[in-house]
C-alpha cells in the first residue's frame, strides 16, 4: 500500500509538472478544443500541542473531540497530559483542464490531492480529494465525479486553520455524484445522487462503503439558496438508505435496510473587511460527514440472527466570523446535541460518539497574510460531555472534559485561494 502511494504520488507530480511546461502547446495544438491547463495548490506546514490526547485521525491532525478519562489503579488520567506533533501531509496539488465546449456548454474538468492519505495507516500517501467533471450551460450546471457533498455547502463553511474545518459541528465529506444545479437569477436549485467511498457509514464490519452500495439506492439531496453579492441563505434535505448487514452469522439473508433523514439551514453575509456565516443541521446516522451520530440495533431474532436498525438523532450548530484583511481576526463557535435513537434499541451502537451528550468548541484565531504567504495561529477549545446511552441512545450521567488545542500554520499558495 506505501509503495503504491508513492508511486501514484511520484506520477502525480510528474504529470503536473508536465502539463505546466506544456500549456502553450497544448492549447495551440488543436485550435477547435482551445483546452487550457493550470496547475494550482499549496505548501503547508502544520505545528500544534494538545491540553490532553485526543480522539481524532491522521496522527490527530484533525481533531474531533478529547478522549474520555481513562483511570489507572492509582486514580490517574491516563489520557492527561501534554500531545505535540508537526506535520505537512495537508499539502496540496490540483489541475484544471477548462476552455472547451460541447453540447452548447462550457467543459471544465479538475483532479486534486493531498498527502493524508486514504487511512490514518496510509498517512503521506496521496490522497484523492476532487476529480470532476463540470458542463455549464446559461441556466444549468451538471457535475460528474467527485466532489465536496452538497451538505458541506461550499458557499458557507468554516474558515478556519484548523484541518478539520469545523467537524464534527460541520460535515466534512467528499463523495462520488451526479449533481445538477438549475440558477434562475439569484436562486440555485441543487439535486443530486452521491455514493460513499473513503468517508462511509460505520456497521458490523467497520466502515465500509458496501452498506450503501449493497442497499443500491444514492443517498439524494435537495437543495435550494439565495445568494448575491454580499448574501447567502438556503436550506436542504437529505436522504440515504444503507444495508448494514446482508448475511446474519446464522447465514439467513438480512432484509433489514436502515432509512435516515437530515435537514439543514444556513446563511452567510460578507462584505470587503469582514463575514458571518452560521448553519444548523437537525440529522440522523451522519457518520461519514465526521459528525457526532450513527445508528442501533433494534432487534435481533435469535434463532436467525436477523436484526432491525434505528438511527440516532443530533442537532448541530455553528457560526464562523472574521474581521481583517492583511491581519485577519476569526471566531468558531460549534454546539451538538445528541437526543437519542428514534426508537429503543438493544445496546449495540455503531458511529462516533454516541456516548456524548453535548459538545462545544470555541476557536479564536488570527491570520497574517501577505501575497502567497500566510501565517496562522489559532486556539481551540472543545470540551465533551461523556456518558452512558439508555435504551433510547439518551447519554446518562454525564461528565465534561476539555481539551485546548494551540495550532500554528504556515501556508504558501500558487494559482490558489484557499
Amino acid at each position: 500500500m506505501r509503495q503504491k502511494s508513492v508511486w501514484i504520488s511520484k506520477l502525480m507530480v510528474s504529470f503536473l509538472i508536465f502539463t505546466v511546461l506544456s500549456e502553450v502547446a497544448l492549447a495551440q495544438d488543436d485550435k477547435s478544443w482551445k483546452q487550457r491547463f493550470e496547475a494550482y495548490g499549496f505548501v503547508k506546514s502544520d505545528f500544534w500541542v494538545d491540553s490532553r490526547k485526543v480522539d481524532g485521525a491522521r496522527d490527530d491532525l484533525i481533531v474531533f473531540y478529547p478522549k474520555e478519562p481513562q483511570y489507572d489503579l492509582a486514580g490517574n488520567d491516563l489520557n492527561a497530559g501534554l500531545n505535540a506533533n508537526f506535520s505537512a501531509i495537508s499539502t496540496r496539488l490540483g489541475l484544471k483542464i477548462n476552455g472547451t465546449e460541447l453540447l452548447h456548454a462550457k467543459v471544465m474538468a479538475l483532479v486534486e490531492g493531498d498527502f493524508t492519505g486514504v487511512t490514518n495507516s496510509d498517512i503521506n500517501g496521496l490522497r484523492l480529494r476532487h476529480a470532476y467533471i463540470r458542463m455549464n450551460w446559461a441556466n444549468d450546471e451538471l457535475l460528474l465525479g467527485q466532489y465536496w457533498h452538497p451538505m458541506f455547502v461550499p458557499e458557507v463553511f468554516p474558515d478556519i486553520l484548523s484541518l478539520n474545518t469545523g467537524a464534527p459541528f460541520q460535515p466534512f465529506i467528499r463523495n462520488p455524484q451526479l449533481s445538477y444545479r438549475h440558477f434562475a437569477g439569484k436562486i440555485v436549485l441543487t439535486a443530486a445522487l452521491i455514493m460513499q467511498r473513503d468517508n462511509s457509514s460505520d456497521g458490523p464490519l467497520g466502515r465500509s462503503h458496501l452498506y450503501m452500495q449493497e442497499a443500491g439506492i444514492p443517498n439524494s439531496h435537495l437543495q435550494l439558496f439565495y445568494k448575491n453579492e454580499n448574501f447567502v441563505v438556503g436550506g436542504a434535505l437529505d436522504h440515504k438508505m444503507i444495508r448494514p448487514l446482508k448475511v446474519t452469522a446464522l447465514n439467513f439473508e438480512n432484509k433489514q435496510y436502515l432509512s435516515s433523514f437530515s435537514g439543514m439551514a444556513f446563511w452567510k453575509w460578507k462584505n470587503k473587511k469582514s463575514d458571518v456565516a452560521m448553519k444548523a443541521i437537525f440529522g440522523q446516522n451522519l457518520t461519514e460527514h465526521l459528525l457526532l451520530g450513527g445508528y442501533a440495533v433494534a432487534s435481533r431474532d435469535t434463532l436467525t440472527g436477523i436484526e432491525a436498525y434505528t438511527p440516532s438523532n443530533h442537532l448541530f450548530l455553528w457560526g464562523d466570523m472574521h474581521y481583517g484583511q492583511e491581519f485577519q481576526w476569526g471566531l468558531f463557535a460549534g454546539y451538538a446535541k445528541n437526543f437519542g435513537t428514534s426508537s429503543r434499541n438493544i445496546g449495540q451502537y455503531f458511529g462516533k460518539g454516541l456516548n456524548i451528550n453535548q459538545m462545544f468548541r470555541v476557536s479564536p484565531g488570527i491570520t497574517w497574510r501577505s501575497g502567497p504567504l500566510n501565517l496562522a495561529c489559532e486556539l481551540e477549545w472543545t470540551a465533551a460531555s461523556f456518558g452512558h446511552p439508555d435504551e433510547f441512545g439518551k447519554v446518562k450521567e454525564n461528565s465534561l472534559t476539555h481539551n485546548v488545542r494551540l495550532l500554528l500554520g504556515a501556508i504558501y499558495m500558487f494559482n490558489n485561494k484557499l
